[in-house]
């Protein structure tokens, strides 16, 4: 991992944990309608319009409100509210489905790529993975039943263990 990039992901990691010691949560799994909720923020399960097939969820800024997706499973409707959060958290301006599915350059896919950081960050934070492998006596190699206990996808956890020391 380069500097600039190890800089930005301690950044990510830090900022997801300042959010979720706001909001005194200590345990999976991550109550993110809790958050979304204390930041003023609505989340509408909605049908994705024709011709966004493959949108997990968008933030609508000027209403304040998160959509997802209502047929995801919930372990993807809650990544994908962490994600919206982390453009949230993280300040970031092309926030909308619109760019997500049109906007190509670095800058975007830098913002997608961080805001994906957050949402792991959040839902699955080192503090807590640690502290529950110690607990249930579990390996990376039990990253099914990690993603189980954390609510997430199998996908996540997965990734997730491979960058835990």
């Amino acid at each position: 991992m380069q500097i600039k990039s190890k800089i930005e992901h301690n950044r990510i990691e830090y900022k997801a944990n300042t959010v979720l010691e706001a909001y005194d949560i200590k345990k999976p799994v991550v109550d993110v309608a809790k958050i979304a909720k204390g930041e003023g923020i609505d989340i509408k399960e909605i049908n994705m319009p024709e011709g966004y097939s493959g949108v997990a969820g968008f933030y609508d800024k000027s209403n304040k409100v998160i959509y997802i997706e209502k047929n995801d499973p919930p372990q993807r409707k809650l990544f994908s509210i962490a994600h919206e959060l982390g453009h949230v958290f993280l300040n970031h301006q092309h926030t909308t489905v619109l760019f997500r599915i049109t906007r190509e350059d670095g800058k975007y896919q830098a913002e997608e790529s961080a805001a994906n950081s957050f949402a792991a960050h959040l839902l699955m934070p080192r503090f807590m993975l640690e502290e529950y492998m110690q607990k249930y006596n579990l390996s990376k190699a039990d990253y099914k039943v990690l993603a189980s206990i954390f609510g997430v996808p199998i996908s996540s956890m997965e990734y997730t263990l491979e960058y835990l020391k």
